[in-house]
């Protein structure tokens, strides 16, 4: 049996509502994974900004460091060339070593900040894939939904004949009218004629 308009208009209403409720779903879902995806991101950007400007400035300080250490040396050969004072080269070149320790000691640490950069616990490649996978995990009920959609307008679909229209030709073939719904064969000779 038909639906009535009634009814076809209220699944059609239902079919659009189920539609609005799959937009706004993929809407809310894309926001927070991209919020997600955004925050992880430039927590990225900023751990790895600051560690390589701190290392770029302790390299700097170091080379200053070792440009004013080279400049001392030259003077204190300059003054055991002129004065021969063994014990004050030895002491002068017993502090150098402590200072290149400190400057080796301070190079480490630098170098342990960045290892933290190079080595994140969430690479940009990493987050990347991470917001793919959630979306593609998201795409799952928003599928499923679509299903759901498909299958409110497939039974909104009719395809058969309307049972009236047989029980009508029944009941002509009953009364004895059964020839007026024989259609007229043409053969192909009167079709070429």
């Amino acid at each position: 049996m038909a639906r009535t308009v009634k009814a076809t208009k209220a699944g059609l209403k239902e079919a659009n509502s189920l539609s609005e409720s799959l937009r706004e779903l993929v809407w809310t879902d894309l926001k927070n994974q991209y919020g997600g995806f955004e925050e992880m991101l430039s927590s990225r950007i900023q751990g790895a900004e600051e560690a390589i400007l701190d290392g770029t400035k302790g390299k700097l300080a170091i080379i200053a460091g070792i440009g004013v250490m080279r400049k001392n040396l030259e003077q204190a050969q300059r003054r055991f060339s002129r004065s021969n004072d063994i014990e004050e080269l030895r002491a002068f070149l017993v502090d150098l070593g402590e200072r290149i320790f400190r400057l080796r000691v301070a190079n480490d640490k630098i170098v342990e900040s960045l290892k933290a950069v190079l080595n994140p616990s969430l690479s940009a490649i990493e987050i990347v894939e991470k917001f793919a996978s959630d979306i593609q995990r998201s795409a799952g009920t928003w599928e499923r939904n679509g299903r759901e959609i498909d299958e409110a307008i497939l039974e909104l679909c009719d395809e058969h004949e309307p049972a009236e229209i047989g029980d009508l030709e029944h009941y002509i073939t009953k009364q004895g009218y059964g020839s007026l719904l024989e259609r007229p064969v043409h053969s192909s000779s009167e079709e070429d004629a």
